[in-house]
């Protein structure tokens, strides 16, 4: 795991597990409550290697962009969680439970001026990836609904180092060692959650090449947070 290093003990993780709510309910089942403000940054779709907006395929297929927007119901159809493609609109969808390379580098550069502890950055790695082995000896902890295990780096790590297992596996939790925003990817997301204070998401809203906006912490993270798209045909 160049890059990362492995820690023996889950010590550093402890704050986020009390704070982090029951699994599938609201923004803080996957980022740590008690944040000043949060932010929702969606994973690009691609076309001929060119980032393509959620907000494109909103506005193509007549629907509505909005902090609780899902895929399947701004491009109407299940079936594009993971394959098919909307012809001259996208011809890739987006990451699902990794932080893509170009956004991670975005949000790393602009979350760093915002810690004290830019130096000193966890990274917590869902134990699942059937291409990521949990080496021997890793510290482990327990989330809602999910195994972790810890490895540590600095902020910049995130963007730098190589994905985890040759795939564009990117850790699904990171922090800094002041807990100033934390980021949080879950594994069946397209987009990736970050907590922070007021001026941390100002500085990621302001940031080019990000599609992110504030989301309030109480929105529902399941399909059914859109309440203005209709639901997805099957």
């Amino acid at each position: 795991m160049i890059g990362y290093q492995l820690v023996s003990e889950a010590a550093p993780a402890r704050w986020l597990v009390d704070r982090i709510g029951e699994f599938g309910v609201d923004v803080r089942s996957v980022t740590p409550a008690g944040f000043e403000a949060y932010a929702r940054l969606f994973h690009p779709a691609y076309l001929d290697g060119r980032e393509v907006s959620w907000r494109e395929v909103a506005e193509a297929s007549g629907h509505v962009a909005h902090p609780g927007m899902q895929w399947p119901s701004i491009t109407d159809s299940l079936r594009f969680l993971s394959h098919d493609d909307q012809p001259g609109l996208w011809d890739q969808p987006p990451d699902e439970g990794t932080l893509p390379a170009g956004p991670a580098q975005r949000l790393s550069a602009e979350l760093a001026r915002h810690t004290s502890t830019p130096d000193t950055c966890w990274y917590a790695v869902w134990d699942g990836f059937g291409g990521v082995p949990v080496p021997a000896g890793a510290a482990r902890f327990e989330i809602p609904g999910r195994g972790m295990f810890l490895l540590r780096g600095t902020v910049a790590t995130i963007a730098e180092a190589p994905p985890l297992d040759g795939w564009e596996q990117r850790p699904n939790l990171w922090w800094p060692d002041d807990r100033a925003w934390c980021v949080a990817t879950e594994i069946d997301f397209m987009t990736t959650y970050v907590g922070g204070s007021a001026a941390a998401i100002a500085g990621l809203l302001a940031v080019p090449g990000l599609e992110i906006c504030e989301v309030d912490p109480g929105t529902g993270i399941g399909f059914d947070g859109d309440t203005l798209n209709p639901r997805p045909a099957r």
